[in-house]
């Protein structure tokens, strides 16, 4: 059942995940408020590529959106935009999260459409537009990242699986191999608690967490990766990025008993985190049901918080919410893998 299994899941990525639109979140501010930079903001609004979240008063307000990590990228019109478009001197600024390298392209892409539109529109008198003369308008960007320009921007997200996969190997080790060897049903005779148990099993896989993200960021740093945030905050999203696997992992493995099994299993939950987790690509690129079930993933704000981390260099405060909910989702999981557990003593 396994190439089976696995061709079934390629197949569910490729035509079920396939989007046509995105929903890349795009900050606008329109400092000129000309028609000419309102037929621009039309055609933005209308893209099926970005979506404008925020429409800002200031290019400051809109550059720490991005900054913030609250938009892939900023667009500022600036004054005088429809003045400079009749004299052909016309140009706005572009400002992208290059650490989401797909979602940037997108929204540059986008954003270069509307400006060749609205050139052609206006040299022909449409849209409200006319003018006699009108040159390309430049299109300045301004890329943001931690990242070389030879980095590679999916490096959190193998930070992130090294996480996962290093955590279901640990469960595969901890808890049904020894269930095959006899050794843990000797544990839970112990007068130890199953609780202790798990939590001596949760603490050997943070440990083990700690020296498999050290290595990588040793050979993260050794590839050129700047890493502008704070290592603590990074060790801590991936130890808890273990720590949901592995309660995860002990539930099922109160069903799952054998440990070839499990790790098949493991395996084939792998290919869909990669495109679902957003290991490789933004999962706003997916289609509207795969951006539910990312949503619906805690491996998903772990993935994003070490990219937020790692490449915009951003602290606690803007990763916060993805780490309590990969520390809620471990407290939810903990108690059912307890009683799973001991109805199948």
């Amino acid at each position: 059942m396994f190439p089976i299994l696995l061709i079934g899941i390629f197949i569910v990525i490729v035509s079920a995940f396939r989007a046509t639109s995105h929903n890349i979140p795009v900050v606008v501010a329109d400092l000129d408020g000309s028609p000419a930079s309102k037929a621009l903001l039309d055609k933005l609004t209308t893209s099926r590529f970005i979506h404008v979240d925020q429409l800002v008063q200031t290019q400051e307000q809109a550059f720490q959106a991005v900054n913030n990590a609250e938009a892939v990228g900023a667009v500022v019109i600036p004054q005088g935009f429809a003045n400079n478009l009749a004299s052909g001197n016309a140009f706005i600024i572009v400002l992208t999260d290059t650490s989401k390298l797909t979602s940037s392209t997108f929204v540059l892409a986008t954003v270069n459409q509307g400006v060749q539109d609205l050139t052609t529109e206006a040299s022909r008198g449409e849209a409200g537009v006319s003018f006699g003369r009108v040159a390309s308008v430049e299109v300045i960007t301004r890329p943001i990242s931690g990242r070389p320009p030879s980095g590679d921007p999916i490096l959190p997200g193998f930070l992130g699986m090294i996480a996962i996969l290093g955590a279901f190997d640990d469960i595969v080790n901890a808890i049904s191999r020894e269930r095959e060897r006899g050794t843990f049903p000797r544990l839970t005779l112990s007068p130890v608690s199953l609780l202790s148990v798990y939590s001596g099993k949760m603490l050997a896989t943070v440990v083990l967490t700690i020296l498999r993200t050290a290595l990588m960021l040793v050979i993260f740093t050794l590839d050129g990766i700047s890493i502008r945030g704070n290592l603590i905050l990074i060790f801590l999203t991936t130890i808890l990025i273990a720590i949901f696997t592995l309660s995860l992992g002990l539930t099922i493995s109160a069903r799952i008993r054998g440990s070839s099994t499990l790790t098949v299993l493991e395996i084939a939950m792998t290919f869909p985190l990669f495109t679902l987790a957003g290991t490789t690509n933004s999962p706003l690129l997916l289609a509207p049901g795969g951006r539910s079930i990312a949503a619906s993933l805690p491996w998903t704000y772990g993935n994003d918080a070490l990219r937020r981390i790692m490449y915009l260099g951003l602290g606690l405060n803007a990763v916060f919410g993805d780490l309590v909910i990969l520390f809620v989702s471990s407290l939810v999981m903990l108690p059912i893998a307890l009683l799973l557990s001991k109805r199948t003593m």
